[in-house]
């Protein structure tokens, strides 16, 4: 095999990384690089193949990789039977008897059964798990991406295509094995990994990341290789959302034009208005994207090519990303609630109910898929109007995706008679049936290990058996967030930033509800929340792969505090895995969940709220809390952490600059454009992209409840 000449402009250690290490020119010069290839691919780019086209060096001109391959590294595919585990940017070999056709995976869709023509699904298929041993799945393979087919490739590829032949409408269909070892075959990134670090390892010596890895910690395992090539793939996908050319539906990037040229379309009208129709009586309809395609393309026949091979997935991504402005733009659908509820399902399943819906509904970002079909398989209750009243107000959800759920609950004087802890059943059929273990931290108070760790039972709307600490009062508020995948509860105190006295009552050190304090003591409190004081404000990371949840922040802390490893001055640090351990459980293996709880960290890094290091031997990064004590300031000064973090420490009261999509129709003003140039050219220098991203205008940042003013980035110091 030969090494490719590399442009190490391109392909920096920092992609490695975290994004925001990486700089804004080179930020730049990836995403417009990764466009043309997007472009020269068919429109279509996931990050996995955005890591393939840096590392293996595409040519997008060429439209072929500059690289001679081993096949060897490649997964065999044979004709017939079921298939391996092939990832995004997985590297295959179809195999005919002695004849074979190289490609690179580019799109993976689920294939579950239980679906119709008009793409009606049952709602039990919406957010399913992986099922014990096999998942239905389509792969799509582009066999285009070594350059042009000889004849004799041409052929076999024909042969590959007739009915019969194994590629079903130009794709691989077939079950596929539910599990790689601990990474579930559905998670692209983690299974790309997984090949990588495994059977396609020899790969990488074609490229930097094995020498970097040696330099780092010596002996190179496959866990740290699998480490580096996710956090790649991640700061990748992040850098696709930047990318003038491309629109983002999760780690897939689409041609921008393309997908507006789709979006006018009569098919997408079709589309919207299939999907936008709730049941009859306004209950949910789930509606799977890829057979409702097929049925609105068919009798068309210049779309039929449109469903076969990189054009199909195409497809799908044009038609979510026009889903989705329907769900999130305006006008909405009149009267209805829709959502995606399933990204991996069919090319997605999205939901579609009559308003008004349900607390638990109405705080979730309708483009998070939550799985509330599979919840509502499981039990009798419907997310409908009115589904949380039995919680009288007590419970609010801050949080829920395909992985986490974050509430509040305001503890009432039964609930501390009674030892139960209210969470509504929406939430609780969220998570999994039968016992669950409570971890409990109660801010500034040290419990004792019974009531750190409790097993209780879901019973109603609660979970029953908690055993509170004594002189907790009625109103008080916990922060609890779970796993949805795990039995583990994780509940927090919050404390005031400044106690309050009560007349009757004495001091009040943490954060309550003044309702529920009243109706338990008799006592009224009076209002205790200082001026612009909020438990927490949203994160400052938004963008990531899994975004920041700043509802984490008081948990990670008090984990850091209970959990970590003793550094100097009392001071508590663990890296990521550990972390979510510690929060989440250690039977809970989500890479997604991770690099949630990885990128909130971050964030409060960039806010001061956490210091932030490199691992030990080039493991994970390691996160490290502070007590407020001056001798914990000085070793933190000591340790070199502010030079570690270059100064950067940013106020939550600042609105950083950030796009904001239009309605469809309408243009960015001169004054927007403007300023977006303005900015990049300040913070990126003389070679900034200035163009203002299709359909999108600029807000610059500016200190909360403020005109703008002053940029924000004028005020981080720079070493």
């Amino acid at each position: 095999m030969e090494r490719p000449d590399q442009d190490s402009s391109l392909l920096s250690r920092d992609i490695f990384g975290d994004f925001d290490d990486v700089a804004p020119s080179l930020r730049v010069a990836i995403a417009s690089r990764l466009a043309l290839v997007a472009e020269a691919r068919g429109g279509i780019l996931h990050a996995c193949n955005a890591f393939n086209a840096l590392y293996f060096d595409y040519d997008p001109q060429l439209r072929r990789y500059n690289v001679e391959v081993d096949p060897d590294s490649f997964i065999a595919v044979p004709m017939g039977g079921q298939l391996p585990v092939l990832p995004t940017g997985a590297f295959v070999r179809l195999v005919r008897g002695t004849r074979e056709l190289w490609g690179e995976v580019a799109a993976v869709l689920g294939a579950g059964e239980g679906v119709e023509r008009d793409g009606w699904t049952m709602g039990a298929r919406s957010g399913a798990p992986a099922s014990a041993g096999t998942d239905l799945q389509r792969i799509i393979v582009d066999t285009d991406v070594f350059g042009p087919l000889s004849t004799e490739e041409s052929v076999e590829r024909g042969r590959w295509l007739r009915p019969g032949g194994g590629l079903q409408d130009g794709h691989l269909v077939g079950p596929v094995p539910a599990d790689l070892k601990d990474v579930s075959a559905r998670d692209q990134t983690g299974s790309f990994a997984a090949y990588l670090a495994g059977a396609g390892r020899a790969l990488l010596e074609l490229g930097p990341l094995p020498a970097w890895l040696a330099q780092e910690s010596g002996e190179v395992t496959e866990a740290d290789v699998a480490w580096a090539v996710r956090a790649a793939v991640s700061c990748l996908g992040r850098i696709m959302e930047t990318a003038a050319g491309l629109r983002t539906w999760g780690l897939y990037g689409r041609s921008a034009a393309s997908a507006s040229e789709f979006a006018a379309s009569e098919t997408a009208r079709e589309l919207r208005h299939a999907v936008s129709r709730p049941a009859p009586g306004g209950g949910p309809r789930y509606s799977a994207v890829w057979p409702l395609l097929n049925t609105l393309s068919n009798g068309k026949p210049e779309h039929r090519a449109q469903r076969s091979g990189i054009a199909g997935a195409a497809l799908v991504i044009d038609a979510n990303l026009a889903l989705a402005d329907a769900a999130s733009g305006a006008p909405r659908p009149p009267g209805v609630d829709l959502r995606v509820d399933d990204r991996w399902q069919q090319g997605g399943i999205w939901r579609a109910q009559a308003q008004p819906v349900d607390a638990l509904l109405a705080a979730l970002d309708p483009l998070t898929p939550a799985g509330i079909g599979f919840a509502e398989s499981r039990a009798s209750h419907h997310f409908g109007p009115d589904a949380c009243a039995d919680g009288g107000g007590r419970v609010t959800v801050v949080h829920v995706d395909d992985e986490l759920v974050v509430v509040t609950v305001a503890l009432s004087a039964t609930d501390l008679r009674e030892g139960r802890l209210e969470l509504s059943r929406p939430v609780l059929e969220l998570l999994p049936s039968g016992d669950l273990v409570l971890g409990l931290h109660h801010e500034g108070v040290l419990l004792s290990q019974e009531l750190e760790s409790q097993r209780v039972r879901p019973i109603g709307s609660a979970v029953r058996g908690v055993v509170w600490p004594p002189g907790l009062t009625p109103g008080l508020k916990l922060t609890v967030a779970a796993a949805r995948a795990g039995r583990r509860l994780t509940a927090t105190s919050v404390r005031l930033p400044q106690a309050v006295e009560i007349p009757g009552f004495g001091t009040m050190h943490w954060d309550y509800d003044e309702a529920l304090f009243a109706s338990g003591t008799g006592l009224t409190g009076g209002s205790h929340t200082p001026d612009g004081w909020e438990p927490w404000l949203p994160s400052a990371a938004r963008g990531a792969w899994r975004p920041a949840v700043a509802a984490l922040e008081h948990l990670i802390v008090e984990s850091l505090k209970r959990d970590g490893d003793a550094g100097p001055a009392d001071s508590r640090r663990l890296d990521g895995r550990r972390l979510t351990a510690a929060l989440f459980g250690p039977d809970v293996r989500s890479p997604a969940l991770l690099w949630t709880v990885i990128h909130t960290c971050e964030d409060m890094a960039v806010l001061g709220l956490l210091t932030r290091a490199p691992g030990e031997r080039g493991g994970p990064d390691v996160f490290t809390w502070w007590p407020s004590t001056p001798d914990a300031q000085q070793a933190r000064a000591a340790e070199g952490w502010e030079a570690r973090e270059r100064g950067v420490s940013l106020s939550r009261h600042w609105v950083r600059p950030q796009h904001r999509r239009l309605p469809r129709g309408q243009q960015p003003s001169p004054g927007s454009r403007r300023d977006y140039a303005q900015w990049r050219l300040e913070v990126e220098g003389a070679d900034a992209d200035t163009e203002l991203p299709p359909g999108t205008t600029f807000v610059h940042g500016h200190l909360r409840g403020q005109e703008p003013g002053k940029p924000w980035h004028r005020h981080v110091p720079h070493q």
